[in-house]
């Protein structure tokens, strides 16, 4: 991941994206650990609904995919 914007941009673009997004990094781990510092350091709780996984696909790629409404019955 060539970091090009402020790396919190990436979870508000899967906040704003129907499903998530996909992003394209050198070192999954280290970037994965970064945007989740950054998650915690910016306070905002909207941020919860999105998770991190690398793609099975291609261990070059992590996916911010949104999860679904929690379920309401007790």
């Amino acid at each position: 991941m060539t970091i090009k914007e402020p790396i919190l941009n990436y979870w508000y673009r899967a906040l704003h994206s129907s499903v998530g997004i996909e992003v394209s990094c050198s070192d999954a781990e280290k970037i994965r650990a970064r945007l989740y510092t950054a998650r915690l350091e910016a306070k905002d709780p909207d941020l919860h609904t999105i998770s991190i996984c690398k793609s099975p696909f291609d261990p070059m790629k992590l996916w911010f995919i949104k999860k679904g409404p929690k379920d309401e019955t007790p």
